[in-house]
């Protein structure tokens, strides 16, 4: 019995051990299993560097403040520090500065926003017109009114020199 047992002992004993020869190449390891990349399509990826184009980020302002009480508990002040407050949140980008191009047919123009002007109201054209009216009479009116300053220049150099001649005849 004691053999019997002795046998199963050494035969579990060295039959988790293995005799390594080098000569014997092992079998390299399996490929990992590549997918291909599928291809980019045209308009799925966002430039990280122009995102502004798209996407408009929120604004914050830091306000510092003094020393004050505090409105809602007049037992505690507040030490001086800064307050961070949001003005505006984030939003889409309605008004990108990307020209945009408008196919002519042959011809392509360019149509840039930032450049283009803004139509402005009826209203407002008309003001600009009766201002424009009222600026065309004022260089009117001031280019007759030198004219008539030149004149009259004119005139009291003559009437002066006629009254120098004639004291100067007066006093012969």
């Amino acid at each position: 019995m004691k053999t019997k047992a002795l046998l199963i002992f050494f035969s579990l004993a060295f039959a988790g051990c293995q005799v390594f020869d080098p000569h014997v190449a092992k079998a390299p390891p399996p490929a990992p299993h590549l997918e291909p990349t599928p291809a980019p399509v045209a308009g799925t990826e966002l430039d990280q560097k122009n995102t502004d184009n798209v996407r408009v980020g929120e604004n914050l302002k830091a306000y510092p403040t003094g020393r004050y009480v505090d409105p809602n508990d007049p037992n505690v002040m507040h030490e001086a520090h800064t307050i961070y407050r949001r003005e505006a949140g984030p939003n889409w980008n309605l008004n990108p500065n990307a020209p945009t191009v408008v196919p002519l047919g042959p011809v392509l123009a360019v149509a840039d926003p930032a450049k283009e002007p803004t139509p402005l109201p009826a209203e407002l054209e008309q003001k600009m017109a009766e201002q424009n009216q009222l600026m065309a009479s004022l260089i009117e009116q001031n280019e007759a009114l030198s004219a008539q300053l030149a004149k009259l220049t004119k005139d009291i150099a003559e009437v002066r020199a006629k009254q120098s001649a004639s004291n100067g005849e007066g006093g012969k």
